[in-house]
């Protein structure tokens, strides 16, 4: 596990500064502790920091083809690189190295910018071509691995975080107010926008080519998750064929020359992880929990039944409220906004785990496959309109909306009457609510953005043929990467800890994409076939439904420990200077909070994150 960075001046006749390139390079030291290297060529320059996880001798990058004329960095793993590197050999490829990094060069080689397409992993790659004077950066199909990307006057900057972009001095620095509404909205920034309008991220699957000879950059997707639903096979056959795929992926993610473990919630998917995981290990599995003081949100019981069966070395650590003192820390983690307060346990678990281990599996990803969120139960039961009743009951509640005030009950309910299933599912009351918070001249200036129109319609548009698939698509396509995905990099990369997601290789995914709704959820039970094949391997408590997650008691903190700091962020001058919000506005939702009869946690520690982040990276300047 590595971070990688770069520089491509092919709008310049000046060449990168190998200054430069060390600079992007320090920034994340923290994703490679271990070993730094750099290629710098004229007007390419290309830097990496290396977390040594496999071929611990000769793993060094960057790393070339024969001739060197080909050199890439790279960030993450390729699981299937044995078979890789077995085809290459026969195809005529000499290796000087036993990693997984040098199938990339060799990829390139016989398949060009498709490269990409044969890897099965999480990774963030960068090839530069010497003789073509072609940069190609990729991304994996889900979007594991995070790369962002700077198009200036002079040529292209990336990095694994934006830290590494904010060294460079052709990288403007200005907030996007699209992507301040994004967040308060989603609780997270969607790709391709990044929270500053200069840089963007590039998408999961994603391909970007800067061509020198012809001085253009050219971004495209080379995989894309399709396919019909496949009524033909039997639930028997299809369940033997996932067995199987489970297995492989949580094998081939056990591959390391370094000390592994799992982290273990408790939950089924986990517990999955951790019993395949049982199967196949020599010796006992070193699994990771943690937990909280308040009983209502422990699954510590559940964690532990399943440490017990399969006879793991467990661990454990209980976060009390002062944990959330972490806050700056995750402020420079994330770099940019990040709403997600599940990242506060997340930080504590990956530090817990990095004092016995250097990798560890989770079961992130079988919710969005599967059917595993509550939520889906929710917008599938919810009621559905003909277009015209919709439209008149929707006039009606946005009156009544307008007409309450804002602690009214039922005030949210009555705005939502109007919205359809898939506005509903994926933006809610939060959008209208988020145009209120904000103040009226910073929602102008936006031209009155939608982050619906932005990234919903779109999907909606797609004929999915299935009652699911339109909200595990958005899932996929969105809240995995922008949300999951980045909360677990960031939190496992702050401490040096290569975290592996088993559900999440992109062969699991696409056979869960093609399997009927049924099979997922049925009669409000969610993840049926993973319970039903699964079932009698775990212990029964762990099967009981439930969908906690990482929750935390963030509700009680903001009313208790986390009040001095909200206060003081609500009365900051600096924030009511800066024009961005309606101060009054969210000065009212915090009463509520504080009184109890609302609950606005999500709001609250939104603005709350912002706010440190505004000043350490906006204010500052």
């Amino acid at each position: 596990m590595c971070g990688i960075t770069g520089a491509y001046r092919l709008f310049s006749s000046d060449p990168v500064p190998e200054g430069l390139v060390d600079a992007m390079c320090k920034r994340i030291v923290h994703r490679g502790p271990d070993d730094q290297g750099m290629f710098v060529s004229g007007p390419v320059g290309l830097g990496m920091r290396r977390l040594s996880i496999i071929d611990l001798v000769t793993g060094s990058q960057p790393i070339f083809n024969e001739d060197r004329t080909i050199c890439t960095v790279f960030n993450g793993e390729i699981y299937n690189f044995q078979s890789l590197r077995s085809d290459l050999i026969k195809r005529g490829h000499k290796f000087s190295t036993q990693g997984d990094t040098e199938v990339i060069v060799h990829l390139y080689e016989e398949y060009g910018v498709d490269f990409a397409k044969k890897l099965n992993g999480m990774f963030a790659i960068a090839v530069w071509d010497a003789p073509k004077k072609k940069l190609t950066i990729v991304r994996d199909r889900l979007g594991q691995k995070p790369l962002y990307y700077a198009s200036t006057k002079d040529g292209l900057y990336f990095g694994s975080e934006l830290k590494c972009l904010m060294v460079c001095d052709a990288v403007p620095r200005e907030m996007d107010p699209e992507s301040v509404h994004h967040f308060f909205t989603l609780g997270y920034i969607p790709h391709p926008w990044s929270i500053y309008k200069g840089v963007r991220q590039l998408p999961p699957a994603g391909r970007l080519v800067a061509d020198g000879n012809s001085q253009k950059i050219d971004i495209d997707r080379y995989w894309q998750l399709e396919g019909e639903i496949d009524f033909s096979r039997s639930r028997e056959d299809a369940s033997e064929e996932l067995f199987q795929l489970i297995e492989d992926s949580v094998k081939l993610r056990m591959i390391s020359d370094v000390p592994l473990g799992a982290f273990l919630s408790g939950g089924l998917d986990s517990s999955i992880i951790v019993a395949q995981m049982a199967r196949h290990s020599s010796g006992p599995v070193k699994t990771f929990h943690i937990d909280f003081s308040e009983s209502e949100y422990s699954e510590k019981q559940y964690a532990r039944a399943v440490a017990e069966k399969f006879g793991t070395d467990h661990h454990e650590l209980v976060v009390n409220p002062s944990a959330v003192d972490v806050l700056d820390d995750l402020v420079d983690a994330f770099d940019e906004p990040f709403g997600d307060s599940s990242a506060v346990p997340t930080w504590y678990v990956s530090e817990m785990t990095r004092k016995h281990v250097t990798v560890a599996l989770a079961g992130d990803g079988g919710d969005e496959s599967f059917g595993g969120y509550e939520r889906y139960l929710r917008i599938l039961n919810r009621p559905s309109w003909p277009g015209l009743v919709r439209s008149i009951i929707g006039r009606f509640g946005k009156a009544v909306h307008h007409c309450l005030p804002r602690s009214a009950p039922g005030r949210r309910y009555f705005r939502s009457l109007g919205l359809d299933h898939h506005q509903h599912f994926i933006v809610g009351t939060d959008e209208f609510e988020t145009r209120e918070i904000l103040s009226r001249e910073f929602v102008e200036s936006t031209h009155r953005f939608s982050t619906y129109d932005a990234i919903g319609r779109d999907l909606k548009m797609v004929d999915h043929g299935d009652c699911l698939r339109p909200y595990t698509s958005f899932d996929l396509e969105y809240y995995l990467p922008d949300d999951i995905n980045v909360k677990v990099d960031r939190m496992s990369m702050a401490h040096s800890l290569e975290l592996r997601a088993p559900f999440l290789d992109y062969r699991i995914v696409e056979f869960a994409f093609r399997l009927p709704a049924s099979w997922k959820i049925d009669n409000r039970v969610t993840k049926v076939i993973l319970k039903d094949l699964f079932g009698r391997q775990l212990p029964a408590k762990v099967m009981k439904q439930r969908k906690w997650g990482f929750a935390l008691p963030m509700e009680h903190w903001l009313r208790k420990e986390l009040r001095p700091a909200l206060e003081e962020a609500l009365n900051d001058p600096c924030m009511r200077e800066a024009g961005i919000f309606s101060t009054e506005d969210l000065k009212a939702l915090a009463q509520e909070h504080w009184a109890g009869t609302r609950d606005r946690t999500e709001v609250l520690w939104r603005y709350l994150f912002f706010r440190r982040w505004w000043h350490k990276n906006i204010n500052s300047q």
